[in-house]
């Protein structure tokens, strides 16, 4: 078989949020089981014709269960080539319990209290390391390293070329609960800003530099029909509620980037941004810019679907995004990377970003899961890193040319779809588990589009202004993570609520002492203290 041929055939994983819902494979008694079999590894319940090496994994085609999430622009995964390929590979069928992004964490809920578990979880960020170590120690996922190291030789490798990574998974208990999503290429910066140089032009309009220039130059593009057709309908600046075309790395031009979940460090010390004077600043001039029309009055409500379509219906100004392909694919674009902003204060700052070890909740194994060591084999698939980068973007053949050279390049989308858009068509993509090493990223050719930056060198031109410290990805004790949630659910809930009202309606300078003083009532200074042992303890290790 040749390589583009055999890589064709075999498919994997990944995902950015990638979650499946699923029917269990063993009832209603799961949560009983697992708490009987807390800390044990796996069943030795080996099916008749299982291969420890090669493919297929078992002579008989078996079905397991899995839980995973879809997003706006996700296909069903049953019918995607990527995991028809790997079911002809493994011979192993999966039953798909898909649930839509925007409820998949009230679902989880109630998968995990009743105890009607899936065989297992999949994709990209499907579990937070919270849930891992909570749901790890009471027994509802079973404990992986040993099925690592005798069934995942390519993880394995992974990890031996890597131990940092191994380190990050393991949970302060000594065991590995789950699997993540690896990519060595990853961009610091995830979110940037990209201007109309149309517009720019048809008003003889440099660029904006500052915070002040910016207003200036969105209020010109409120005031003219700058798309000509007529109508009022203009959006001089929009984005999207997300974590990565949200409005947090704006907050840099007021003195410090806000975040998720509003967890910031400097010199080792963890500070909550939603509190800093530069928070309620950035706030002030966004309902500026709100009160005067010009910031999307969706932009904390669309869908990536609607906010994407604005933009290439040449209705938006100024948009947060990840690079021109994400959202216009190889169609030609007006639009121009603008640096980050330099604040009334001088702060010219962007939000920086882990890197590497992405996911440390992207595929997890249930305690009612008969075949652990199938399972194993199964995920193992798409940590060779030839399967991963078909899992992110799409299988050979369909999505990816492998060149006579060695060079892997892109097939354009049919009717004008683009990259993201013919990707999830194939593939889980941002939904899937899978590595992507430098090797393959070095080897990766897209076809470029005159104008259009990939996001490598859009981070290439921010890596600047990017903050120098961040808070990590760690693993809080159960105790840390009881503690820590007692707080975060209500605080993060009133954050949420009065970010919006403020930026809809104003009055932050007469509602911010109470805001505060809600917070220290609310338990901020205990949270916040959780997240600091945690680091501490993290940055001794």
């Amino acid at each position: 078989m040749n390589v583009q041929k055999r890589y064709g055939v075999a498919v994997g994983l990944l995902a950015a949020g990638a979650l499946v819902l699923s029917a269990c494979s063993g009832g209603g008694a799961g949560g009983d089981k697992a708490a009987g079999d807390a800390g044990k590894q796996a069943s030795s319940n080996l099916p008749a014709g299982f291969n420890e090496t090669g493919y297929p994994i078992v002579k008989d085609k078996i079905t397991l269960k899995f839980a995973a999430a879809k997003g706006s622009v996700s296909k069903d995964f049953d019918g995607l080539p990527f995991f028809q390929q790997y079911e002809d590979e493994t011979n192993v069928h999966i039953e798909w319990s898909l649930n839509p992004d925007t409820n998949w964490n009230e679902k989880k809920n109630l998968i995990f209290a009743s105890g009607d578990l899936p065989d297992a979880f999949y994709g990209h960020h499907i579990l937070t390391p919270e849930e891992v170590l909570k749901y790890g120690t009471q027994g509802l996922l079973i404990p992986l390293e040993d099925l690592i190291e005798k069934y995942a030789p390519n993880l394995k490798k992974v990890f031996e070329a890597n131990p940092s990574f191994k380190q990050e998974m393991t949970a302060p208990d000594g065991h590995i609960y789950a699997l993540p999503t690896i990519d060595e290429g990853y961009p610091d910066s995830r979110d940037a800003l990209f201007i109309n140089r149309k517009w720019l032009e048809k008003l003889g309009l440099q660029p904006p530099k500052t915070t002040e220039e910016f207003y200036n130059v969105l209020k010109a593009f409120k005031e003219n029909d700058m798309n000509g057709n007529g109508k009022a309908d203009e959006i001089p600046f929009s984005f999207q509620d997300h974590p990565n075309y949200g409005i947090y790395s704006f907050f840099g031009a007021f003195g410090l980037p806000d975040r998720q979940n509003h967890i910031n460090l400097e010199n080792g010390k963890v500070q909550f941004s939603a509190v800093q004077p530069s928070y309620r600043k950035a706030i002030e001039y966004l309902h500026k810019l709100y009160a005067e029309g010009l910031i999307d009055v969706e932009a904390l409500t669309h869908d990536k679907n609607v906010y994407f379509s604005k933009i290439k219906a040449s209705q938006v100004g100024v948009f947060i995004g990840w690079d021109h392909y994400d959202v216009f694919g190889t169609t030609p674009n007006d639009y121009d990377v603008l640096l980050p902003l330099k604040g009334p204060d001088g702060f010219q700052l962007w939000n920086r970003y882990p890197v590497g070890l992405l996911s440390k909740g992207a595929f997890a194994i249930t305690s009612v899961n008969e075949y652990p060591e199938v399972t194993m084999r199964w995920i193992d698939r798409s940590y060779d890193p030839m399967i991963g980068l078909q899992a992110v973007e799409g299988p050979f053949g369909i999505n990816l040319n492998l060149r006579p050279d060695g060079k892997i390049e892109s097939i354009p989308g049919p009717n004008g779809m683009n990259e993201n858009e013919f990707r999830h068509s194939t593939a889980p993509a941002s939904k899937s588990v899978f590595i992507r090493t430098k090797e393959l990223n070095a080897k990766r050719v897209r076809q470029t589009v005159e104008g259009s930056l990939s996001k490598s060198e859009i981070d290439a031109m921010y890596k600047p202004y990017l903050v120098k410290d961040i808070y990590p990805e760690l693993f809080f004790t159960e105790q840390e993570n009881e503690e820590r949630l007692r707080y975060f659910t209500d605080i993060d809930a009133y954050v949420k609520k009065m970010r919006a009202q403020w930026i809809y309606k104003g009055n932050i300078e007469n509602e911010w002492d109470e805001y505060i003083n809600t917070l220290n009532r609310m338990g901020l200074d205990k949270m916040i203290a959780v997240y600091q042992t945690a680091y501490d303890r993290f940055m001794k290790k």
